[in-house]
């Protein structure tokens, strides 16, 4: 099996970006299951960074009695795992004799892509898949570990196919990076102590964070005039042209050690150098930005900065005593643009202003929006006291006419239920109908939440709907106490308060009926007239 200790001790995406795809073959194909993703934000001193732990980590499943080694010599062998005992169902961990895609490490999230298998001359694909997907790619235990979402037999032969627009995307911001750092310690003198390369995933991240390169410097505040030369330099470099060169030296050869002195001397080498004893597979891998920076990194990069297109800075922050940066280049600096005059051209279109007027016409909105909600507040406060003092005449006191449903009533208590209602409603409603009526010990006040005059759905026991009820049993604190418990239980919910109030939520308006009787329940059980 391959590992990154042969040839130039780097996997092939870091020998050459630009690969696609290729064949290979299958070594091993072994169980997996996902765990916790880790973080991949890394220290680094300005872009270097460090392997973060696996995204996925092995079964931990024994071998099978009498099962053979696995291979270490790099020839394909007989799997300890039939394809019979790997679903398809499970994520698999495949090992390839070579291949072209990157595993995450250094901030940098890992490729994706397809193997799609090539039968043997004449012969079906057989019982294997034709093609899986790759999901994540990691080192593990020296390898390059594939996980996929469906098992594939040993000795098959691939084509190992790269999500190129995803690549390439990472390419671009990674390499915007490094020029944003470098250009960050020329005009501030700031370092990069971190940064991390958030993956247009918006399940992943659901900060601001999202689809931007957070680059943390180590300042302790950045102006915005300051930001905006960051930009105006950055995107200066960018259209110089500079070309981006991987640096490969050996610290076991003298040349290369002579290089590496030279290097540490030249005043756009940033960072620090490792000790020949924590470099992996012996070889030491910088990115040269010509005449710009230098910096031991082990991520994919374009070979030119005009390639970056363009770098936005999108925001800043403290953190930790430093100063985050987000920024966005290429692809993903066009999408959000695009998406940026989308929305301001529906934005003209609904406002009736030019853009330049829009966040003044929002603060409007917003204030007419503000003083809405006081006087719906308290025009709603006034009609809940109309409708508890209806309701404290009985039927015929107009709780009809004030939009209420009397549902059934007595000399001592009332049922009353409304549209489009909340329990603050309920409760106002309670305390003018039990200060009107001196004779009124208990009242079940339900309301729903739908639009007044709207349709309702079939009040059946067992039909389908969403409506929420909210209820509410107010009164003689004895009284409420039985009565609200069976209401609850009726609704098929919980409810709970103070002494003289029992309130809840349930959903579906075909529990009311049964409340309501279990209300009439426990009227009669309490004699009440």
């Amino acid at each position: 099996m391959q590992d990154d200790t042969t040839g130039t001790g780097l996997c092939l995406c870091q020998q050459d970006s630009y690969v696609r795809s290729l064949k290979s073959t299958v070594l091993r194909c072994l169980p997996a299951e996902p765990s916790p993703s880790s973080s991949v934000a890394v220290a680094q001193g300005s872009g270097k960074g460090k392997p973060i732990a696996n995204s996925f980590a092995g079964t931990g499943r024994s071998k099978p009695a009498g099962a053979p080694a696995a291979a270490t010599d790099g020839a394909a062998s007989a799997d300890p795992y039939s394809l019979s005992e790997l679903s398809s169902s499970l994520l698999c961990e495949v090992y390839l004799a070579d291949t072209p895609m990157f595993p995450e490490s250094g901030g940098q999230p890992c490729d994706q892509g397809q193997l799609l298998v090539i039968p043997a001359d004449g012969q079906p694909a057989g019982s294997t898949a034709a093609v899986v997907n790759v999901l994540a790619v990691m080192w593990k235990e020296g390898a390059l570990c594939h996980v996929t979402d469906g098992p594939l037999e040993p000795g098959t032969t691939v084509e190992v196919r790269v999500d190129w627009q995803r690549r390439y995307d990472h390419m671009q911001q990674h390499t915007g990076q490094h020029v944003f750092s470098a250009v960050a310690d020329l005009l501030l003198g700031a370092d990069t102590a971190s940064w991390e390369l958030h993956p247009l995933d918006p399940e992943m991240h659901r900060s601001g964070d999202y689809g931007c390169v957070a680059v943390d410097l180590t300042v302790p505040q950045i102006s915005a005039e300051q930001l905006l030369e960051l930009e105006a330099r950055a995107n200066a470099e960018l259209r110089a042209l500079r070309s981006v060169t991987p640096l490969v030296l050996d610290p076991r050869v003298a040349a290369d050690v002579e290089r590496m002195e030279s290097l540490r001397a030249d005043p756009v080498f940033r960072g620090q150098l490792p000790p020949p004893e924590k470099i992996k597979g012996g070889k030491l891998r910088l990115i040269n930005v010509e005449r710009l920076d230098i910096n031991a990194c082990g991520g994919t990069h374009v070979r030119s900065t005009g390639e970056v297109q363009l770098l936005k800075v999108v925001g800043a922050e403290r953190t930790r005593g430093h100063t985050r940066v987000r920024v966005m280049c290429g692809g993903r600096a066009l999408m959000a643009l695009g998406g940026c005059l989308t929305r301001e051209a529906a934005l003209t279109a609904k406002l009736t202003c030019p853009p330049v007027r829009h966040e003044e016409m929002v603060d409007l909105l917003l204030r007419d929006r503000r003083e809405g909600s006081k006087a719906r507040k308290l025009l709603s406060a006034e009609l809940a006291v109309h409708v508890g003092r209806a309701l404290a005449q009985g039927p015929d006191g107009g709780g009809l006419a004030a939009g209420g449903v009397p549902l059934q009533s007595g000399q001592s208590w009332a049922i009353l239920h409304r549209q489009s209602s909340d329990l603050d409603f309920l409760s106002l409603v309670a305390t003018a109908a039990l200060e009107a009526a001196s004779g009124l010990q208990l009242l079940l006040l339900t309301a729903d939440s739908t639009e007044p005059g709207s349709v309702l759905p079939s009040k059946r026991a067992g039909a389908e709907d969403g409506v929420e009820i909210t209820f509410l049993v107010a009164g003689r604190p004895e009284l409420v106490k039985s009565a609200g418990a069976r209401v609850a239980e009726a609704f098929g919910g919980r409810g709970g308060g103070r002494p003289g109030r029992f309130q809840g939520k349930a959903i579906g308006l075909f529990r009311l009926s049964a409340a309501v009787q279990a209300f009439r329940e426990a009227v009669l059980a309490a004699g009440l007239a």
